[in-house]
C-alpha cells in the first residue's frame, strides 16, 4: 500500500473529527508530517537507508557521505567485489600504525565514530577514486499536499498518524486533549523502538 497525501490528510482529519478543517488546516498537518519524518530519520536512520555505489576521495583515509545524507551506516564491499570489514580507529592505531598514510587499490576495512555521523575512515588509503558499495541514511523527501507517497516504508504510516494526532491534540487546552496527545506521542515513540522516561520524553533508543 502506498498512501497519497490526500488520503493521509483526510484520514488524519477523520481521526481528529475535523473533516472540515476548522481547527487544524492541511498546511499545519503537512508540516507535522514532515516533522514526524524528521524524528523518524533521527531515531531510526535505517528507515531512510540508501545503498549505492560511491566514489571515494583518493589519497585520504577520511571520507564523507553524500551531502543529502544524515548518517553513515555501512560499507558493504568494494564495487569490484572484495568485502570490506568493520573495525575501529583504535584497533587500526594498535595493529596498523601507518594506516593513515599507507595506500592501496582495494579497501580492506572501515571505521566509524557515532559522534561524527557523516564521516567514515578507510584502510588502506585509496590510491585512486575507486568505488565502494555504501549504505547511509538519506534526508527524507519533503512531504507536500501533492505527494503520491509518504516517502518511507508503509510500516511508518501509523506512527506518522500518531505523531500528527499527538501534536494536534497538544495544541488544545482541555485536560482530556493533553491525555490524548500524550497517548498518541507515546504510541509513536514505542513504534520506533523508543523507551519513554515520561509520557513525552525519549530515554533510550534501541538499535534496530
Amino acid at each position: 500500500m502506498t498512501i497519497t497525501a490526500t488520503a493521509l490528510l483526510t484520514n488524519i482529519s477523520e481521526l481528529l473529527f475535523d473533516i472540515s478543517e476548522e481547527v487544524w488546516d492541511s498546511d499545519l498537518k503537512v508540516a507535522l508530517v514532515n516533522e514526524a519524518l524528521g524524528v523518524i530519520a533521527l531515531v531510526r536512520p535505517d528507515a531512510f537507508a540508501v545503498t549505492e555505489s560511491f566514489t571515494v576521495t583518493a589519497n585520504t583515509p577520511k571520507q564523507e557521505i553524500p551531502a543529502t545524507g544524515i548518517r553513515f551506516l555501512d560499507v558493504i564491499m568494494n564495487t569490484a567485489g572484495a568485502p570490506v570489514r568493520k573495525t575501529t580507529r583504535e584497533a587500526l592505531n594498535d595493529t596498523v600504525p601507518t594506516w593513515t598514510t599507507t595506500t592501496g587499490t582495494s579497501i580492506e576495512t572501515y571505521a566509524y565514530d557515532e559522534e561524527n555521523p557523516k564521516i567514515f575512515w578507510l584502510q588502506p588509503v585509496p590510491a585512486s577514486a575507486l568505488s565502494i558499495e555504501l549504505v547511509y541514511s538519506d534526508t527524507p523527501a519533503t512531504f507536500t499536499n501533492a505527494s503520491t507517497s509518504l516517502g518511507v516504508s508503509d510500516i511508518y504510516i501509523a506512527p506518522v498518524k500518531d505523531y500528527v494526532l499527538g501534536r494536534c491534540y497538544g495544541m488544545l487546552t482541555k485536560g482530556s486533549d493533553a491525555g490524548k496527545s500524550a497517548t498518541h506521542l507515546s504510541l509513536f515513540y514505542k513504534a520506533l523502538g523508543v523507551k519513554l522516561e515520561s509520557d513525552v520524553a525519549m530515554k533510550q533508543v534501541q538499535e534496530g
